[in-house]
């Protein structure tokens, strides 16, 4: 690692530790704000609208087809309808409707489930997981998604316990969820196929029904453990009814046909008169009632002989005569002869069995909110805030990025924890270094220096050799001189003498 990757990892390293410290924080002060409400005065507290985006309060625009179709039980005026663009309710049997979607930011609506015991407590299954609302959806109050446990979202079919509604399931493409809490936390129970419906049995709250493209699965143990069920007795099933007998009477519609059993699934008889028809919805009141496609059929001896009551069709053009069949998605009924057939172009109404129809048009059934009205409880926003569902679907990017952010965080701070040690270390090194070639300069210098003062004291002493042996020299020198000296004084004198003496030999001659 050289020093400018050293650089740049701590800068990045920074930056990312500060936006991970903005997303912790975000999600810890809102999570203490949901934990402790009531202390900070937000649990009745609202914020308006105009302050929020505008998903939560928007209305939609489309052809309304419906795709559930539920009634409260018990209460014999109640509908709610599940379209494309949210939910229509009808408190007066159908007469007037009013579209709900205060707080759905998914408006598909899938499937729709009524809690038994609480009426006013709504299910709604959309392609981004489970709406709940506890006021009969004046407002969706809570969402559940990934956040929650639901880790495929796109959900099918509702099927709550009729004698535990804390207790329910969603069907989905990735299987079966299951939860015990009324939604908040879900968990999966089966995951080997996609799920388009769940059912309870009418007879045994114990035992569950399930079906996909690849064929139909039953519980016997309330959901925990789940099997193949009627082989290739039955195929894929589109739809289900359970009735409460002994033994239990199945009606389930298919692809091919109307399959019935009166043994509780053990033996199937195909109807004959529905054979490689596809049936789409079953409805059972004092009378059988079954859509096919278009059609709509009724039977009042248990099925052994119908009565095709009317074809939905769609004009194109008015007075041109042409029209296009439309597919029954749902049936409902109230008290009396009231029925109510969704299909894939708008819901239909029948005060007479079936005999005479109004299409029931749900145009002008959009919940206006003025300004004043749009508003929202702030612990719900702040529900928002802390689940990610209030920044949308860029949330989930969001997560995944923080989630890198954090690991690249870890990986970062453990090279530059190691890039540090590394120079550390480095330093401790050549501090050991430079103090070991001080010791040996030291010592070096010592050598050196006592060699020098060696060598002079060699030179001193050289010196003084020398100095003796000049005076030594001078003073033999001297000495040999002055012998000479005398020696040439005595020589003088001697040739002196001789000099004399011949002189005088000279002169005696």
């Amino acid at each position: 690692m050289n020093i400018r990757f050293f650089k740049n990892t701590r800068i990045i390293h920074k930056w990312i530790g500060i936006l991970s410290a903005v997303f912790v924080l975000i999600l810890s002060v809102s999570g203490f704000l949901l934990m402790h409400p009531e202390e900070f005065g937000i649990e009745q507290a609202q914020i308006s609208g105009k302050y929020l985006p505008a998903k939560y309060f928007q209305v939609q625009q489309a052809r309304r087809g419906i795709q559930s179709l539920v009634t409260v039980l018990g209460s014999g005026k109640i509908l709610y309808a599940g379209t494309d663009i949210g939910v229509y309710r009808s408190r007066d049997g159908g007469k007037t409707w009013l579209q709900i979607n205060q707080g759905l930011f998914d408006q598909d609506i899938r499937a729709l489930a009524i809690d038994p015991k609480e009426p006013n407590t709504v299910y709604a299954g959309t392609s981004r997981g489970v709406f709940k609302s506890e006021d009969a959806g004046d407002t969706w109050s809570d969402w559940f998604d990934e956040t929650s446990g639901l880790t495929h979202t796109k959900i099918y079919d509702i099927a709550l316990h009729p004698g535990n509604p804390q207790i329910l399931f969603a069907a989905a493409d990735g299987g079966i969820f299951q939860s015990v809490d009324a939604g908040e936390s879900w968990e999966p129970v089966f995951t080997e196929q996609a799920i388009q419906i769940i059912k309870f049995s009418a007879s045994n709250s114990d035992i569950l029904y399930a079906s996909g493209e690849t064929g139909t699965i039953r519980s016997k143990n309330s959901g925990r453990d789940w099997s193949p069920v009627w082989g290739n007795a039955l195929p894929a099933i589109t739809t289900l009814v359970s009735l409460n007998t002994d033994p239990e009477f199945l009606y389930s519609g298919t692809q091919t046909g109307l399959y019935k059993s009166f043994n509780g699934g053990r033996n199937w008889v195909l109807d004959p008169a529905f054979k490689k028809t596809s049936i789409n919805a079953i409805f059972v009141n004092s009378k059988i009632y079954i859509g096919s496609g278009a059609n709509f059929y009724s039977s009042d001896d248990g099925g052994d002989s119908w009565k095709h009551l009317t074809s939905f069709t769609q004009k194109i053009n008015a007075g041109s005569g042409t029209s296009i069949d439309i597919t029954i998605t749902g049936i409902a009924g109230l008290a009396g002869k009231s029925l109510y057939v969704g299909t894939t172009s708008g819901l239909y109404f029948s005060e007479d069995g079936g005999n005479s129809w109004e299409t029931i048009d749900l145009s002008g059934a959009v919940n206006q909110l003025s300004p004043d009205e749009m508003k929202m409880d702030v612990v719900k926003l702040v529900t928002e805030i802390h689940t990610g569902r209030f920044f949308g679907s860029y949330f989930y990017m969001l997560v995944d990025l923080a989630t890198l952010g954090l690991i690249f965080l870890t990986i970062s701070g453990i090279l530059i924890a190691y890039y540090r040690a590394k120079i550390k270390n480095r330093k401790a090194i050549m501090g050991d270094l430079a103090t070991d070639r001080a010791i040996e300069l030291t010592e070096a210098t010592d050598e050196l220096s006592t060699e020098s003062q060696e060598i002079h004291d060699m030179i001193e002493h050289i010196t003084e050799h020398i100095e003796k042996c000049q005076l030594v020299y001078m003073d033999q020198e001297k000495k040999e001189i002055t012998e000479i000296s005398r020696h040439l004084n005595t020589l003088d004198k001697k040739m002196h003498r001789l000099m004399e003496n011949l002189g005088e030999l000279e002169k005696t001659d």
